[in-house]
């Protein structure tokens, strides 16, 4: 499987385009199931800005945003849906980020 399928099926696991017209899912839905490559140019240029999506980045224990810029593509998109715990799409580098604030959270918790 191609990484647009799996990066399309998640996507579709994960009802991302609940807000779309049905075509869109629709046409995910052959993505996954023929191959992205098997669309027509026009089936992929309906899905191809999907495939790409910016980190939501993470707010620090003080509120402030770190307002990461970070485009997520490919592999890092698709880790990004796989790691999506928080309801957010984030880097790596903001995954990181996140978690060192929960951990000093844990820490600060039990002083």
């Amino acid at each position: 499987m191609a990484i647009q399928d799996e990066i399309l099926c998640l996507q579709l696991g994960q009802d991302v385009f609940h807000n779309e017209d049905s075509k869109v899912s629709g046409i995910a839905k052959l993505a996954v199931d023929k191959g992205f490559n098997t669309l027509t140019p026009a089936q992929q240029s309906v899905i191809r800005p999907f495939l790409t999506q910016s980190c939501d980045g993470v707010r620090d224990p003080g509120g402030h945003h770190n307002n990461c810029q970070t485009r997520l593509t490919e592999e890092t998109l698709k880790v990004a849906y796989e790691e999506m715990g928080s309801g957010h799409l984030l880097c790596e580098a903001c995954r990181n980020e996140q978690a060192y604030y929960e951990e000093a959270w844990i820490r600060f918790s039990k002083d």
